[in-house]
C-alpha cells in the first residue's frame, strides 16, 4: 500500500481567509461535525475524489492514484479534531466585502467599544437575535453599515468568542469571574452592573475620568483591571 503524506493545517490560527470562509460556509450549510473535518482535509490537502466503489474511495494527489476506505478517513480526519472547538487565539475574516477588519487581536478599539461588542456578544447568547451580530460587525470592520450572509455571521461569533476566550486567558484574574461563557444565562440588567462595574474600577469612583476611560485602548484598560483584580486576589488572601 503506498504511503501518502497529506500536509494540512492543524490550528485555527494557520488558516488564511480563503480556508476559513471554506470552514464557515459548511458550517451555515449544516453540515456535520465529521463531514466538516472531511471536506476540509480533502480540500486542504490537495486530494480529489476521482470516484467511489463501496466503500472505498478512489483517490488522487500529486499524480498518484491510491484508494481511502471509510474507515482510514475517519482515522486522518482525528487531526481535524481541533475544528470541533473554538480557536485559542482570534481569528477572523480579513474583510467582509469592501469592509476591512480591524486587528484580530483588538489592540486598535476603545474600551467603550469593546464594551458594547460584549454586551451585543452577550445578547446574542441570550437571544440567537442575528441582529447583533451585524451590530458587532459594524464595530468590527470600521462600518456604518454591513451586510452579513449566513457564514459571515458565523465568522463574527467566532472571531469575538475566541477574541473571549484569549482575554480570559490572557486576564486571568479578572477574567475568572467574568466567564467568556459559561453557558448560563445573564440579564440586561447583570450587563449592565459588570459594565459600570469595570469603569467605576478604572475612575476608581470620579465620575470626570469615565470619558478618558471609556476612550483608553481596551488592552491598557483590560490590563489596568487585571492588575486590580489580581491585588484584590491578593488582599483577601492576606486578610484570611
Amino acid at each position: 500500500m503506498k504511503q501518502i503524506n497529506l500536509v494540512i493545517p492543524n490550528d485555527w490560527k494557520q488558516l488564511n481567509d480563503k480556508q476559513l470562509r471554506f470552514v464557515f460556509r459548511l458550517m451555515a450549510e449544516n453540515y456535520s461535525l465529521a463531514q466538516v473535518q472531511t471536506l476540509c482535509l480533502i480540500k486542504w490537502s490537495g486530494m480529489r475524489i476521482i470516484r467511489q466503489e463501496g466503500n472505498v474511495f478512489i483517490m488522487r494527489l500529486n499524480k498518484q492514484t491510491f484508494t481511502l476506505s471509510a474507515l482510514q478517513i475517519t482515522e486522518a480526519i482525528q487531526e481535524m479534531k481541533w475544528l470541533g472547538d473554538f480557536p485559542k487565539y482570534p481569528i477572523r475574516l480579513a474583510r467582509i466585502g469592501l469592509h476591512r477588519a480591524v486587528r484580530a487581536d483588538l489592540q486598535d478599539i476603545s474600551f467603550e467599544e469593546f464594551l458594547t461588542l460584549d454586551n451585543l456578544y452577550q445578547g446574542f447568547l441570550q437571544t440567537q437575535n442575528k441582529r447583533l451580530l451585524r451590530e458587532m460587525a459594524c464595530i468590527l470592520y470600521r462600518s456604518r453599515f454591513i451586510k452579513l450572509n449566513k457564514y459571515e455571521e458565523i465568522a463574527v461569533f467566532y472571531w469575538f468568542t475566541s477574541m473571549k476566550r484569549y482575554f480570559a486567558n490572557l486576564f486571568r484574574s479578572f477574567f475568572k469571574n467574568i466567564q467568556a461563557n459559561n453557558g448560563t444565562s445573564v440579564s440586561f440588567e447583570q450587563l449592565q452592573l459588570n459594565m459600570n462595574t469595570q469603569i467605576r474600577a478604572l475612575t476608581g469612583g470620579d465620575i470626570t475620568k469615565e470619558k478618558d476611560v471609556l476612550k483608553m485602548d481596551c488592552w491598557r484598560a483590560l490590563t489596568e483591571l487585571d492588575a486590580k483584580a489580581r491585588d484584590y486576589d491578593e488582599l483577601q488572601k492576606l486578610s484570611k
